[in-house]
């Protein structure tokens, strides 16, 4: 009787050892996947914030860039090429900037490279670059600035990449969404966004450069169930 029952608790503790492994299996199975989801989305979490880093160091670089320069110089030849060296355009050579390396393989047009961009390549279907310049008594390009006869909306104080790329299909393209619905009818900074920044007793020969980039981010990833909860792409503005 003795050896039965011994046999008999074997039985059992074995049966329980099997069934508690069996659970954990299953538990197992059925978080693995939630595991694998949030690991990628702290991924692609990362990838968009380093996205937004480059954009935000590319967009300060082309602020300093323009701010040591004169926006109304006119004894220099207005040229819409970033490989050229001897001819300059204030406000194309601004959005330069935003232009791979030259010899770059990321050059898909030999006018629009040579810049300071390594990371990513605006589409001129979706994004833009946006230049304004403001003084103590107007807000610019206009229509008595240099080099921006054909600026749209031209006197309404911005430049915008879109309208002078060679893309002429998608003017405009910071006034839309990546979906392509208009939100916007004008760029973040404005005469009265910026105005209260002015100093009015400063000389008449200082002011402020704008520079805005609107690009659309692709999710490197393309998470499944992710996309339903964040547009993809997604725009971001710096």
């Amino acid at each position: 009787m003795t050896r039965l029952r011994e046999r008999l608790a074997d039985l059992f503790q074995n049966t329980a050892r099997k069934k508690s492994r069996g659970q954990s299996f299953v538990e197992l199975a059925l978080i693995i996947p939630i595991l694998l989801l949030i690991v990628i989305g702290v991924v692609e979490v990362a990838m968009f914030i380093g996205r937004y880093l480059d954009m935000l160091d590319l967009t300060r670089e082309a602020a300093r860039f323009a701010s040591i320069r004169d926006p109304f110089d006119t004894e220099v030849a207005a040229d819409q090429d970033c490989a050229t060296i001897n001819f300059f355009d204030f406000y194309w050579d601004i959005s330069c900037v935003f232009s791979p390396p030259g010899n770059s393989d990321m050059c898909w047009d030999a006018e629009f490279c040579n810049g300071l961009n390594p990371y990513f390549v605006l589409n001129p279907a979706t994004d833009d670059v946006v230049v304004s310049v403001y003084t103590i008594t107007a807000q610019h390009p206009s229509t008595g600035d240099p080099y921006v006869s054909n600026a749209w909306p031209s006197p309404d104080g911005f430049w915008a990449w879109s309208d002078h790329d060679n893309d002429t299909a998608s003017d405009g393209n910071w006034q839309r969404n990546c979906d392509g619905d208009t939100v916007r009818s004008a760029p973040h900074f404005t005469e009265d966004t910026i105005g209260d920044e002015l100093n009015t007793a400063s000389p008449e020969n200082k002011g402020y450069v704008a520079v805005e980039l609107y690009y659309c981010y692709e999710q490197v990833l393309n998470i499944p169930l992710f996309s339903d909860f964040v547009p993809n792409p997604i725009q971001i503005h710096v």
